[in-house]
């Protein structure tokens, strides 16, 4: 009599696999007898592939290598905000201990109208610790900190984790908030500033997030994150035309929608592309911090590119972005901020001209200052987390961002003895562009009634619509525009080949409508 088969319980891991090879052809036979089970079993696994899969991609890969079933906690909305909070702390350092997340329970159950009879026992903190892949609580009173013990082990690590990608295959990307129209705190412009009427600087800023390979030969398009869905400098404009890619969410900041969106339709199609266009192998990596903006790493997976995290106590350390290539690209945009006050029009004061300013402007200086952000400030930013990088042991000569920047300023009024501290406090009013949530936007966003993501039609000064140019103005415009670029010393073919495509556009766009009505008036 054959013996019964001993029961054995797959872990979501496991499962996920076998549904992967299922769907490779792989026979269910031949799988059962692998993993040691029944083929009944699998059957079951396959018509639950939709649940599976869907259970997997919202939790953490520590987890699914250790659960089995896909059973969600009966306060799945509580669960899921109480680990926000959770993650959001730690990515500060705050250190966790068990009590302090059942009384955070207990308070983000009553915010959110929850089960009165909810206690936040000992066995839900032990479950929901289980359920999110959570081994150990600080228990000390101690703040974490950058740990440079712990960062050479990560190198350690990384090394492995990079084995087979090379430095054009690696990225790291990382948002900043940018206070737009912020000034040099001591210039007489930023006092008048503050005491304007309706000036508010809290409402002045934009999250901008930035991408590169460990190589600097693949920048991609900024992410900039604005709170009017559509601006009115944005009127009559072809959006796909604007060299960032634009999204808007109520407080300008970053959220797991957005950044999974730039992930899906920037991140991998222009990895892929890059990847084709120089031989590559179709596959990437890409390095982001821990913070409660960005979606789990399960999540930002497509084919054979992937997103992981930097462990949170060595980020500020190791992450490229944050060893000097924000702080460059900033100071680069604010260079071009003082170049446009600081033009002679008798007219309109510094003050006159900061209020005139629209998210258009800044739009195109950011990007321009991020197309001037040089590829060796890019490459060093890497020596940290990959020493073994040839360019970054390389010396290069200082950059004079800081010079150039701190001349400017002591052109502004009342700035004439700044000193290079004052371009540092300037720089240093952009904190991080994922802002920290309140327990109301954490309900919020677990709820699905956030009013983050909605448009917020608010309009900031300077905000005129773009008038439509007619095909004839802009005709003659170009022409003109044409032999003065024919003209000019610097002119290169590229920029004269550039000038002669759009004059042609705009002719035939002129010849095709004049046609159109010459025909509507014989026909009438």
């Amino acid at each position: 009599m054959a013996s019964k088969r001993k029961h054995k319980s797959c872990t979501l891991k496991e499962k996920l696999e076998v549904l992967k090879r299922l769907h490779k052809g792989e026979s269910a036979t031949q799988l059962s007898k692998e993993f040691g089970v029944g083929k009944a079993t699998i059957s079951d696994w396959k018509k639950n592939r939709g649940k599976i899969e869907q259970f997997c991609t919202t939790t953490s890969e520590t987890t699914i290598e250790k659960r089995s079933k896909t059973t969600v906690s009966s306060y799945e909305k509580l669960d899921e905000a109480l680990f926000l909070w959770f993650t959001q702390e730690r990515q500060k350092g705050i250190p966790i201990t068990g009590p302090l997340i059942q009384e955070k329970a207990l308070q983000l159950n009553k915010l959110m109208d929850g089960d009165v009879s909810f206690t936040a026992s000992c066995g839900f903190l032990d479950r929901w610790k289980k359920r999110h892949g959570i081994r150990q609580l600080t228990i000390t009173g101690e703040k974490l900190s950058a740990d440079n013990e712990t960062a050479v082990e990560y190198l350690e690590e990384f090394k492995c984790i990079i084995s087979s990608y090379s430095p054009q295959q690696v990225y790291n990307a990382d948002e900043t908030r940018l206070n737009f129209k912020a000034l040099p705190t001591k210039s007489l412009a930023s006092q008048e500033e503050r005491s304007a009427p309706g000036y508010k600087m809290d409402k002045q800023r934009l999250t901008v997030l930035a991408c590169s390979n460990a190589f600097a030969t693949n920048k991609l398009p900024l992410m900039v994150i604005g709170k009017s869905a559509e601006p009115r400098c944005f009127k009559n404009m072809n959006m796909n035309s604007l060299p960032v890619f634009y999204r808007n969410q109520k407080k300008a900041w970053m959220d797991r929608a957005l950044f999974k969106e730039w992930f899906d339709k920037q991140f991998v199609p222009k990895v892929k592309a890059f990847n084709k266009e120089n031989g590559l192998p179709p596959r990437a990596l890409l390095l982001i911090d821990n913070a409660p903006s960005h979606p789990e790493e399960m999540q930002l997976v497509c084919d054979d590119i992937k997103a992981i995290f930097l462990p949170p106590n060595v980020t500020s350390i190791l992450q490229p972005m944050d060893q000097g290539v924000l702080q460059a690209l900033k100071q680069n945009y604010r260079k071009m901020l003082l170049r446009s006050l600081l033009e002679d029009n008798e007219e309109l004061t510094i003050l006159d001209k900061l209020m005139q300013m629209n998210i258009k402007d800044v739009i195109y200086w950011v990007a321009e200052a991020w197309e001037n952000t040089c590829k060796e400030s890019l490459q060093k930013s890497w020596k940290n987390l990959w020493p073994e990088l040839e360019f970054v042991q390389t010396v290069f000569p200082p950059t004079k961002e800081n010079c150039e920047l701190l001349q400017l300023v002591k052109r502004m009024p009342c700035c004439e003895n700044a000193e290079e501290e004052c371009v540092e406090e300037w720089t240093a009013v952009d904190d991080c562009g994922h802002e920290e949530y309140t327990d109301e936007d954490i309900v919020a966003a677990v709820q699905g009634t956030s009013a983050d993501l909605d448009a917020d039609d608010s309009e900031e000064e300077g905000d005129a619509p773009t008038d439509v140019v007619p095909h004839t103005a802009a005709a003659s415009a170009l022409d003109l525009a044409l032999r003065y670029v024919e003209q000019h010393a610097d002119a290169t073919p590229t920029d004269v080949m550039f000038m002669r495509r759009w004059r042609n556009i705009a002719s035939s766009s002129r010849f095709s409508l004049l046609r159109q009505n010459e025909i509507t008036d014989f026909i009438s």
